[in-house]
């Protein structure tokens, strides 16, 4: 499933890095720009993994807390 990219979304590049034959290799930003690309990140690995257990079995709080004591080391 690929979503458009919106325009507050993207990525605000300072400068690029080009090597000698004219390609770009690499991309300067801003700190604080690579802390939300990060928390970007981050979002959308939570959802994938939201969306990977979605057809696992619902498990009500307080029974999967019984079980999780019952197994508990001491």
């Amino acid at each position: 499933m690929l979503a458009k990219v919106k325009q507050k979304d993207r990525i605000k590049v300072d400068r690029f890095v080009i090597d000698k034959k004219g390609r770009t290799i690499a991309a300067i930003i801003d700190i604080s720009e690579f802390n939300r690309v990060e928390e970007m990140l981050e979002d959308v690995s939570d959802l994938k993994a939201i969306n990977d257990r979605v057809s696992e079995p619902a498990e009500d709080y307080e029974a999967y807390s019984r079980k999780r004591r019952a197994h508990k080391r001491v």
